[in-house]
């Protein structure tokens, strides 16, 4: 292993690799409390701190994302580009195709506007999911 700022970066531990793999497993987004439950079955002597620790190490370094729920925040496993949609009762989140209608994106000009730089886009549709809406 190298020192510095590199060898840091490229570390790996076994709990970091664990709570990644189960992430990358599931599609329902998990909130921090969820993931935990499962690296626990796991690794069990694994603490709810290590599990908060490593999600943001992993969103750090671009192999995991966060996805803001307004007073909660789930984490997603595919960092390729895409939308999501939350049911708006039971607060479940899902990958959404947004192609099929108008999806706002980012204009090409607004990369400069009064100086901001993108650097990555989500959109959040909020809705009834199937099940909420046949309730």
């Amino acid at each position: 292993m190298t020192g510095g700022r590199e060898g840091i970066r490229l570390r790996r531990s076994k709990q970091r690799e664990v709570i990644l793999e189960e992430l990358r497993k599931l599609k329902t987004h998990p909130r921090s409390d969820e993931l935990y439950t499962l690296v626990r079955q796991r690794l069990p002597h694994v603490s709810l701190g290590t599990v908060y620790r490593n999600l943001d190490r992993l969103q750090g370094e671009g192999t995991a994302v966060e996805i803001y729920c307004g007073d909660f925040v789930r984490y997603d496993g595919n960092v390729s580009p895409h939308d999501h949609f939350m049911c708006r009762v039971c607060r479940r989140v899902w990958d959404f195709d947004a192609r099929h209608g108008d999806s706002p994106g980012v204009p090409a000009e607004s990369e400069n506007q009064a100086g901001f730089q993108v650097e990555s886009q989500y959109t959040m549709f909020l809705g009834l999911c199937p099940d909420c809406a046949a309730s």
